[in-house]
């Protein structure tokens, strides 16, 4: 009898709060494989297409709204590391899944939160790491208004306001730390219908300007890290990415894909792009 196609699934973490997502169970006991989307983006954002891909190649998938995001219990947080531990502690109690061979693949922002939280975490056997922002520290100018903001935002909440919220992306086409997105991608979403919300606590921001990934992710090796990098990459810059995995230890393997951008990668051959993430986990968690 074969599995079924996809199963809506729950777990709690360690602050209590219930996350819910999809799980795509492999036909057989195997790897897993953890996949997250990016900064705000609900689990219906890209990766449940790569997760039913991975579960036709034999690897069970665990895709899943984060803290405050979509299904999932909590007000939007900056608890993302937090959250994908607790993700592979329920992954790994799956019977289908061998809890030696468990990977993460994160886009973008997820792109950091998977190489952060495997220098933290050894069950993590390999990692993907697509287009990673590896710079959020924002430009000096817009950092300021909004860690005063976010401290304004404090004061009003212990007197028991609301909080603050800031776009994700403003008209501009920018976000509020000054990557730039394009003043489209909120109408491409929506030609997609991808749910998603164009507005963020401030205070994520706020612990978004003092988390500085690149710190840590000398600390990941001996797991193996795989990145990702469009070519043209016009979110994370090319030269971030690359001189990020240059301070990766071994061993690794960087990924560069011709032609391709922050967005339309996914657009196109998707085999050819995903059969060298496929290799690459053969590889190294031996299935």
């Amino acid at each position: 009898m074969s599995s079924p196609t996809r199963q809506d699934v729950s777990f709690r973490t360690l602050s209590g709060l219930t996350l819910r997502g999809w799980l795509f169970p492999a036909e057989k006991r195997g790897p897993g494989i953890i996949l997250s989307p990016g900064f705000n983006m609900p689990k219906e954002a890209v990766v449940p297409d790569l997760a039913a891909w991975y579960q036709k190649h034999g690897v069970t998938a665990l895709v899943y709204d984060t803290h405050g995001i979509g299904s999932s219990d909590g007000e939007p947080r900056f608890d993302r590391v937090e959250d994908l531990h607790d993700a592979i502690t329920f992954l790994s109690s799956n019977s289908l899944v061998d809890d030696t061979k468990i990977a993460v693949w994160g886009l973008c922002f997820d792109g950091n939160i998977v190489l952060a939280t495997a220098a933290m975490d050894k069950r993590i056997s390999a990692v993907i790491s697509f287009a990673p922002m590896m710079d959020i520290s924002g430009d000096f100018e817009r950092r300021e208004p909004i860690l005063e903001l976010a401290i304004q935002d404090r004061i009003a909440r212990l007197a028991g306001e609301e909080p603050l919220y800031l776009p994700v992306v403003t008209d501009d086409g920018t976000m509020p730390l000054g990557q730039v997105i394009g003043a489209a991608f909120f109408g491409t979403l929506e030609r997609l219908k991808i749910p998603v919300e164009n507005k963020v606590q401030v205070q994520t921001y706020y612990r978004a300007l003092n988390w500085k990934p690149v710190n840590v992710i000398h600390q990941i090796s001996p797991t193996p890290v795989m990145m990702v990098t469009p070519e043209n990459d016009q979110v994370c810059p090319v030269p971030m990415q690359k001189a990020a995995f240059e301070r990766l230890g071994e061993p690794k393997l960087q990924c560069i894909l011709p032609g391709k951008g922050h967005f339309d990668w996914m657009f196109g051959d998707m085999d050819a792009v995903l059969n060298q993430q496929l290799d690459f986990l053969k590889k190294y968690l031996k299935f």
